[in-house]
């Protein structure tokens, strides 16, 4: 059972118990004990944190909530605290330097970032520093051109400092610079020399640490030893896709004051997203996280100049089903896309894994429909399926796939619109009005 689903056990059984006393409560307590130990979180926070729930749950309550209510909020609340207060990424910084040991996906991360922030509209280039790893200004190249971002690199260079005040002079006119220093296996005196180099040469006020979520407690060790060379105000945590120990890093950071801007969620470039503990909280616990979900489609909106209006439209056709489908995507995987409307779990499995060359497929499938096919898939028999696969070039099997999929979604669908308020706040569903408000405005995707 993954850290998530360790917290989520313990706040739903706060959540269903009848009666609240201070044995309960230690009950509870024990269960989030578990789930922070689990995810390596140091004994000395979690003991802290435990006290901090204990004390709080029994005092005078605030008015306009229940005894369960309040217990709820405050271990929700001290939860995020242990994971680090929300602190926004500078908006308009003009450099950032990054460092790291080998392995947490820094030279990805600079390009990740680099187009972050190129989508909020600065001009953004990255100079490739790693003069000892084989292949890393290649590496680095290639990722800025996914990017579109400015790149500077010299791999007849060794002297890392020298390739920086190369790359400062021939990206003058870009309004950030992102540098990618080398890593090593361990902190040593030849890397803790060259980045103290680097960080010379560079002058950037921005020094932030990769991290992987796999580190754990070691997070709070490296963020010192970085700090002592470079003085680092800020961290990024890679691979929190799929490792339980996230917590760990996370609480570490937070107990050295280092606050971490953003995490990586996979390994796409636009899977960076902005670190808000109360929201990752949500999100790993399979509440959903509806505030990121909303930003996704804004800007897929934007630019794909999809009509969301009729994506969200009452009659659902297979029309409605392939735009949906084919939106999603442009938003990530579905099940990432399904993980921040809290609905993964309903999800049938096969519907998640749908990738780009199955919908195409259904694209096909599609294409060889009539328009009264396309509204009322009930009318479908074994002849014109048997029509439909000869048409598209596909099976049989394929088009009944489609159709199987279609009701599915349909039904889960019509279950997401007649879900009500008291069901979104026990994290059972998400709210499809406010969707279907936000595209009612016509609002335009605007980067502040």
């Amino acid at each position: 059972m993954g850290f998530g689903e360790n917290l989520r056990k313990a706040m739903e059984k706060l959540r269903n118990s009848t009666s609240l006393d201070k044995e309960t409560v230690k009950e509870v307590v024990k269960e989030l004990q578990r789930a922070l130990i689990s995810a390596d979180v140091e004994i000395s926070l979690v003991l802290k944190l435990s006290r901090e729930i204990e004390e709080e749950a029994f005092k005078d309550l605030p008015g306009g909530i229940n005894r369960k209510e309040h217990i709820i909020k405050t271990a929700y609340d001290k939860l995020a605290g242990l994971l680090g207060g929300s602190a926004k990424a500078p908006e308009k910084p003009e450099k950032i330097l990054l460092v790291g040991l080998f392995g947490f996906g820094k030279t990805t991360t600079a390009g990740k970032l680099a187009k972050w922030y190129a989508k909020r509209g600065l001009k953004t280039a990255v100079i490739a520093a790693d003069t000892y790893r084989p292949a890393a200004v290649e590496q680095l190249r290639q990722v800025a051109e996914k990017a579109k971002v400015g790149f500077y690199g010299n791999t007849k260079e060794k002297n890392a400092a020298k390739v920086v005040k190369e790359g400062l002079e021939k990206l003058k006119g870009y309004d950030l610079l992102i540098c990618d220093s080398a890593g090593r296996s361990a902190l040593d005196a030849e890397l803790s020399k060259e980045l103290k180099q680097i960080d010379s040469a560079f002058g950037s006020k921005e020094k932030w640490l990769i991290l992987g979520a796999d580190v754990g407690q070691v997070a709070k060790k490296q963020a010192n030893a970085f700090h002592e060379i470079v003085g680092v105000n800020g961290v990024i945590i890679t691979r929190m896709d799929g490792s339980a120990k996230g917590g760990g890093a996370l609480a570490a950071c937070s107990s050295t004051n280092s606050k971490v801007y953003f995490i990586g969620v996979g390994e796409k470039l636009d899977d960076l997203q902005e670190f808000d503990p109360t929201r990752f909280l949500s999100r790993i616990m399979g509440y959903g996280d509806l505030e990121s979900l909303l930003e996704k489609a804004r800007e897929v909106q934007e630019e794909e100049g999809l009509d969301a209006e009729e994506l969200l439209s009452e009659e659902f056709t297979l029309d409605t089903f392939y735009k949906q489908m084919k939106a999603a995507r442009k938003m990530g995987p579905l099940d990432k896309v399904m993980d921040m409307m809290g609905m993964k779990q309903q999800m049938p499995k096969e519907m998640l894994e749908v990738g780009e060359q199955k919908l195409d497929k259904f694209g096909h499938i599609m294409d060889s429909m009539t328009q009264k096919e396309k509204r009322d898939p009930e009318i479908m028999n074994k002849s014109r399926i048997a029509r439909i696969a000869k048409g598209s070039g596909t099976k049989q099997e394929e088009v009944r796939e489609l159709l199987k999929n279609f009701k599915r979604m349909k039904k889960m669908f019509s279950q997401f619109r007649n879900m009500d308020e008291k069901q979104l706040q026990e994290g059972k569903g998400f709210r499809m009005d406010k969707l279907q408000e936000m595209f009612a405005k016509k609002k335009k995707f605007r980067i502040r």
